[in-house]
């Protein structure tokens, strides 16, 4: 087989893009210090790291819902323990109200007080995350309470992690009710009662009872949401190891081992440079290097 010129320099030219392209991914590599850019560079590393991306994101996702949780029960719990004071607060007056020594005259100011109570109560029935009315339950854009209950039993759920759901908000119908049932309705019987010139210190009494039932519960709710909120912290601790704990695979999976970007970068520039010297002694120049 005769070996043309035309052989050689075709033999060279392929021979020095081949090094050439070695030479260009060793220097991304090194400079991007990834060691996979691309799918072709390794596809089994790169189906590894697309799923530990994945994983990734859903840690961040699950920590987002985990924060917006937290920030909606700090602010249920807020309102429940306001909603304790006021009802404490309206307890010792219809305390004071059930003594039949208390004039009339005191027993309306004690009226007038809780009245302004009842109308504290139901601001707290209106309570607001953002623009979202937290008691109303799954009917947040318009307020739960207004002239009666208005909201729904609706639950609102967050996934906080895989097919783990927990539900944040807590529907206030039960507890605030309307004027004739729950906390609101207890207070408007007790400033009717208290009103009332007919009515003793006997006919008042069994309202500090209802009263006790009614703080009751909002005591268990508001220990409820403490729990919840506990449980959040706790999730979003072990959120935050897996996090560094996929960082780390990923890291394995992608980064370049840096020593060995510098030590292959500089082997393909040699190849190349070889490539190069002995391409300048097959390909001659000019003619006069054939004649000699």
């Amino acid at each position: 087989m005769r070996i043309t010129n035309m052989m050689l320099t075709n033999n060279l030219l392929r021979n020095m893009y081949t090094n050439l392209r070695g030479l260009e991914r060793a220097s991304d590599r090194l400079a991007s210090q990834k060691e996979v850019r691309r799918p072709s560079d390794d596809p089994v590393r790169v189906v590894t790291s697309l799923a530990l991306r994945n994983n990734l994101g859903k840690v961040g996702q699950y920590q987002k819902n985990i924060s917006d949780a937290q920030s909606w029960l700090e602010i249920t719990e807020g309102a429940l323990g306001n909603a304790i004071d006021v009802l404490q607060r309206a307890r010792e007056l219809a305390v004071n109200g059930s003594t039949d020594t208390v004039p009339q005259e005191s027993r309306l100011a004690l009226a007038q007080e809780v009245r302004q109570l009842k109308e504290q109560l139901i601001q707290i029935a209106n309570t607001t995350h953002g623009s979202r009315y937290i008691f109303g339950g799954t009917r947040t854009s318009e307020p739960p309470y207004d002239g009666g209950w208005k909201g729904n039993d609706g639950k609102i759920e967050f996934l906080i992690s895989p097919e783990v759901t927990i539900q944040i908000n807590l529907p206030g119908g039960d507890l605030f009710g309307d004027e004739n049932s729950g906390a609101i309705g207890t207070l408007e019987k007790l400033a009717d009662l208290l009103e009332d010139d007919t009515k003793s210190g006997t006919d008042i009494s069994p309202v500090i009872g209802e009263l006790d039932q009614v703080l009751d519960k909002f005591i268990a709710k508001r220990g409820e949401i403490g729990a919840k909120t506990n449980r959040m912290e706790r999730s979003l601790d072990r959120l935050s190891g897996t996090e560094i704990s996929v960082a780390e695979l990923l890291s394995k999976a992608e980064d370049a081992d840096i020593a060995k970007a510098i030590i292959d970068l500089k082997a393909q520039e040699n190849a190349y440079r070889v490539t190069l010297a002995a391409g300048a002694r097959i390909v001659m120049p000019t003619l006069i290097d054939f004649l000699r």
